[in-house]
């Protein structure tokens, strides 16, 4: 190579290097800046160390808490509460996403009747319990939804027992129905089958 070259050469070099630096700072600076979007808890909420009620309890949050959500599992967000430094799964009904100043009653019990229960109390409810930032009342009605599952989760999904036999108390039988008819003095009408055809 000609002697001439030879800097230009080294100085466009040298240029690369620093140039590929900083391309790797900017990105190393971009992926510690993104930051996980934010919630309001709309009720007290137990938290579990896994998606699932069968899990082991790490820790209660009231009502109103700030929390930051990381992920989301089925019907279950994983969620971090700075003021008591838990972090783990929540019902999904239970976390509001998005920057919201509270109205939330915090001497609002824990919903402890399960997920779709729960899940139709606050759909009820979430109609007013949010303020703008700039304190005007929100009159939209708050709704709900929880995806359907992906293949992902259908395949590592796995039975929750303990959910079927709380589900199972919620079966009524034969000596439950009469107990609970004759206390409203309610008797049994024969209703003879309808037949012809339907006009």
């Amino acid at each position: 190579m000609p002697a001439l070259f030879q800097p230009f050469c080294c100085y466009n070099l040298a240029a690369m290097k620093f140039i590929l630096c900083l391309l790797v700072l900017f990105i190393s600076l971009g992926a510690f800046a993104q930051v996980n979007p934010e919630g309001v808890m709309v009720r007290q909420a137990t938290v579990y160390a896994d998606a699932s009620s069968s899990t082991q309890a790490v820790g209660r949050i009231r009502a109103g808490a700030r929390v930051s959500i990381f992920g989301r599992k089925g019907g279950w967000q994983e969620i971090y509460s700075e003021p008591e430094a838990i972090t783990g799964w929540v019902r999904v009904y239970q976390v509001r996403e998005g920057n919201y100043a509270t109205q939330v009653n915090p001497q609002e019990q824990e919903d402890s009747r399960g997920f779709l229960a729960g899940l139709a109390s606050f759909s009820r409810k979430a109609s007013g319990f949010f303020t703008q930032d700039n304190s005007a009342t929100s009159s939209a009605t708050a709704t709900i939804g929880v995806r359907g599952l992906s293949e992902e989760e259908i395949k590592s999904a796995k039975a929750d027992f303990h959910e079927l036999e709380k589900m199972k108390t919620f079966a009524s039988n034969h000596k439950r129905m009469s107990k609970f008819s004759s206390k409203g003095s309610l008797q049994a009408n024969k209703v003879p089958h309808i037949s012809g055809s339907r006009k």
